[in-house]
């Protein structure tokens, strides 16, 4: 319907409205009747484009509406998956982070065996080049202790848990390095064990309990690091050292020896003053260990 058709329209239905008051008044009922009858059509008519333009644009709203919320749906589950994504990529760098970290660890710690292994075959090429005799001395036969009192003499000082201890060089056996020697059950607690030395068996003496079990205990066991054993003379006994100190030589004047063989201590054969260090007497000490002896006789 054109715009001047509604117009007209809209025209004929007020006068049908003032056509229907005036009938009312003149009480021309079949008139009115009739205006009545056709008022509604006009009404209709003239109402019908109103309701489906309204239903038109209610549509173009619900439509509107609707592609709204699937816009904000749509974004809603945009930035849900960029969410995610940045979750999964942040993981990923995580355990790419803790997974070359690890292997740092594990690098570190392969080199760190890989130096320990190095360095212990270090140790082990020097100890198989290292020869197992220090010093050698070629065993004259043993001499008795009056020999040295009548002239010079050299000998060897070493130490043990702070004692010094000397033995001449006419009856030192040999200098050999230290190495754990062997347990043998029901020996005296002195008797170490067996050392073995180019296939001998050395009898090893833990010189600090023999010489003076009355100082010794578990503290000074406990402080003692044997580096050498001595050997005496030609026999297969040996006495655990510490430190080889130097060697010297001693005049008899030099030594105040000891005057009673007889009694307690033996193996001591006299007293370096100045140095503070009892010469051993190594006849009697082998005699006394051949018999299971302790140093008190």
């Amino acid at each position: 319907m054109s715009r001047v058709d509604q117009q007209r329209a809209m025209h004929e239905y007020l006068d049908a409205l003032l056509f229907e008051e005036d009938s009312a008044e003149t009480t021309l009922q079949p008139q009115r009747l009739a205006k009545d009858a056709k008022a509604p059509n006009l009404g209709v008519g003239v109402a019908e484009p109103d309701t489906q333009q309204l239903e038109k644009l209610l549509a173009q709203a619900a439509l509107k509406q609707s592609a709204d919320l699937e816009a904000e749906f749509a974004r809603a589950a945009e930035l849900e998956r960029e969410q995610q994504a940045r979750a999964e990529a942040e993981a990923a760098a995580k355990a790419q982070r803790l997974a070359q970290e690890r292997l740092e660890q594990e690098r570190l710690e392969q080199a760190r065996l890989e130096q320990e292994r190095l360095e212990q075959e270090k140790i082990e090429q020097a100890q198989r080049e290292q020869p197992a005799v220090l010093a050698e001395v070629p065993p004259p036969p043993v001499s008795n202790m009056k020999d040295y009192q009548e002239g010079n003499f050299q000998a060897l000082f070493f130490s043990v848990a702070g004692l010094k201890l000397a033995v001449p060089l006419k009856s030192l056996g040999g200098i050999h390095q230290w190495k754990e020697p062997n347990t043998i059950f029901g020996k005296p607690a002195w008797y170490l064990g067996i050392m073995t030395n180019r296939e001998e068996k050395l009898n090893v003496v833990d010189t600090a309990q023999w010489v003076m079990p009355e100082k010794y205990n578990d503290a000074m066991a406990e402080a003692i690091d044997y580096q050498y054993l001595i050997m005496l003379g030609e026999s297969r006994w040996g006495l655990a050292c510490e430190t080889l100190v130097t060697t010297q030589t001693l005049s008899p004047d030099d030594v105040q020896w000891r005057q009673n063989s007889a009694g307690k201590r033996p193996w001591l054969a006299g007293v370096v003053r100045e140095k503070m260090c009892a010469i051993l007497d190594v006849d009697a000490m082998i005699d006394m260990l051949e018999q299971g002896l302790n140093s008190q006789g």
